[in-house]
């Protein structure tokens, strides 16, 4: 069942006008970055818009992905929400390595005498100082968003706006350096570098995403630590219920998923099921915080 926008807490706003306003000045922007990158000549322009177009279709999906977390319109899923993400993250790595790629073979070919032009270099250079200026600023938005109640989208945007505002400091200053010479051909040696490194930047970024989400693609049993920790919690809660027939757990990502199937006679009403059951939740947040638990009740006869 789906909730309304009435019922989100402040958290959930707060995250979501972040990830909000942060997509839509960041597609602004891009169209100012590409316009003014593309007539300057500059290949470190080039590589940046190539990035940053990249990332942000990142950005789409995590927004989509955060709203219908929060209305709980994921419950076809079994395990979890994080695929939808984290598969669009390999697409957008592979995507990295292959713009890496073409962009590593220009340069290598381009001539150093090749000119670029300085008027839109300098409109580039102010596009990129509003674009540092709206990394740092997003990354503490995030960073505030999540401090009360945490969310694992939010932590990976977090993370990759702290990468974008380093990217960007580097690329400011490629052509801050590249408009200070005053020799054109030291100026694009300059703007080679500056591009060799957003390729290179664009690797790490690439492995960081396949190594971030390729292992939580596949749903994994849970170690032997674990199991024990979920029966030890329902032999020291034996009371509370009146027979158990079994319950199945797996990690999907970081996500810990387990479902309980307990019996109770059918002389007990709801609440008094579910009142038996609270205790039972309870220690489950404190043994295994995090975790998200699923208790099945089934009603059987008193012999």
């Amino acid at each position: 069942m789906s909730h309304s926008t009435s019922t989100l807490t402040t958290q959930q706003r707060e995250k979501e006008n972040a990830v909000l306003w942060a997509t839509v000045l960041d597609t602004i922007l891009l169209f100012f970055i590409t316009s003014a990158g593309l007539m300057s000549g500059s290949m470190t322009a080039l590589s940046e818009i190539i990035r940053y177009t990249l990332l942000l279709a990142i950005e789409y999906i995590t927004y989509v992905v955060l709203r219908r977390t929060h209305r709980g319109m994921f419950s076809e899923f079994e395990y979890g929400t994080g695929k939808i993400e984290r598969i669009t993250n390999l697409l957008v790595a592979f995507g990295l390595i292959l713009s890496s790629m073409y962009i590593f073979s220009k340069v290598i070919s381009m001539d150093d005498s090749s000119p670029m032009s300085t008027n839109t270099l300098m409109l580039t250079m102010i596009a990129t100082t509003i674009n540092l200026i709206l990394n740092y600023y997003f990354s503490i938005a995030f960073i505030r968003s999540n401090q009360t109640e945490s969310s694992v989208i939010i932590s990976s945007q977090i993370a990759s706006r702290i990468a974008k505002t380093v990217a960007s400091a580097v690329v400011l200053g490629v052509f801050l350096v590249a408009l200070w010479l005053p020799d054109p051909i030291s100026a694009r040696i300059v703007d080679r570098w500056g591009s060799l490194f957003i390729t290179g930047y664009m690797i790490v970024i690439a492995y960081g995403l396949i190594k971030e989400s390729l292992p939580e693609i596949l749903d994994r049993t849970i170690p032997e630590p674990e199991h024990y920790q979920i029966l030890r919690i329902l032999a020291e809660n034996v009371d509370q219920y009146d027979g158990f027939s079994g319950y199945k757990a797996r990690r999907s990502g970081k996500d810990l998923f387990i479902l309980l199937n307990l019996c109770f006679f059918s002389t007990y009403t709801l609440e008094q099921i579910e009142t038996r059951l609270s205790p039972i939740r309870q220690a489950f947040e404190t043994e295994l915080p995090g975790a998200n638990l699923t208790i099945e009740p089934k009603i059987m006869d008193k012999h």
